[in-house]
């Protein structure tokens, strides 16, 4: 009888044990799968962004774009609510034109490609790690997601391609995606970025080093005249930062 309880116990335990082993594993299943499907449609988003991007631009003249800001330029009604980023993978990208007078022909400027509300100022491509992302104007859970931003300086979009130095960051996902790989990069490697007036720069990378999470004197740094650029990500372990220099040739 002994025997008999004893062996009823280990059934009801092993049962048990299947169970939660069960239901972890459709857990873990059903994580993965939603991984799989949200890397997925950020990556189209993405996609999106940039084709849209690239078709954007229109020769303007001197003083076209004067009366409005167009780094200013979604509706109200695209401008995203202070800390809510709900329903972020149903956004699409979309545009506003600048308003413009008269002028002669002149240099191309883009109309104004949007994510959310914020605005695309153009396009990094890294052969090597075979990836090419959308850079934002601003640095948060929904830009990122989808492509990349420009953290500094704070007129970056003026000065992209043109001078100083520009900081662009971008999320570890710990696998392909984004900067996951960056610290792969060597001297060298080449880095190609377009900016808002469709000027497309190839910039040679120089240097390659792990920093504190807390350092950013990389981003003040005298580029002596060059026109360079820093890509920012976690490391592996979040608890650093890899930095790559670039410089353009």
């Amino acid at each position: 009888m002994k025997k008999y309880n004893k062996l009823k116990m280990y059934s009801k335990f092993l049962t048990a044990l299947i169970i939660i082993l069960t239901v972890f594993l459709i857990i873990l299943v059903g994580y993965a799968i939603y991984s799989l499907y949200d890397n997925y449609t950020a990556d189209e988003s993405a996609e999106e962004l940039m084709a849209q991007f690239e078709n954007n631009y229109e020769e303007i003249g001197e003083g076209q774009i004067s009366e409005e800001n167009p780094s200013e330029g979604a509706d109200n009604s695209e401008q995203p609510s202070q800390g809510n980023n709900n329903n972020s993978n149903t956004s699409k990208p979309t545009t506003k034109k600048p308003s413009t007078s008269s002028g002669n022909s002149g240099s191309s400027y883009n109309l104004g490609t949007f994510y959310k509300g914020y605005k695309v100022i153009g396009i990094i491509s890294i052969p090597k790690l075979k990836i090419q992302y959308p850079i934002f104007n601003v640095d948060n859970t929904a830009t990122l997601r989808v492509g990349t931003a420009a953290i500094y300086p704070s007129n970056v979009e003026e000065t992209l391609n043109i001078s100083g130095n520009a900081v662009i960051a971008g999320h570890n996902y710990r696998n392909s995606r984004m900067f996951s790989k960056l610290h792969t990069l060597q001297n060298g490697d080449s880095i190609f970025i377009t900016n808002i007036n469709g000027v497309k720069l190839e910039y040679k990378v120089y240097n390659n080093y792990t920093a504190g999470a807390n350092d950013f004197d990389y981003a003040t740094r005298d580029t002596r005249g060059y026109i360079e650029i820093s890509l920012s990500t976690c490391t592996n372990d979040a608890s650093t930062r890899t930095i790559v220099w670039a410089r353009a040739e």
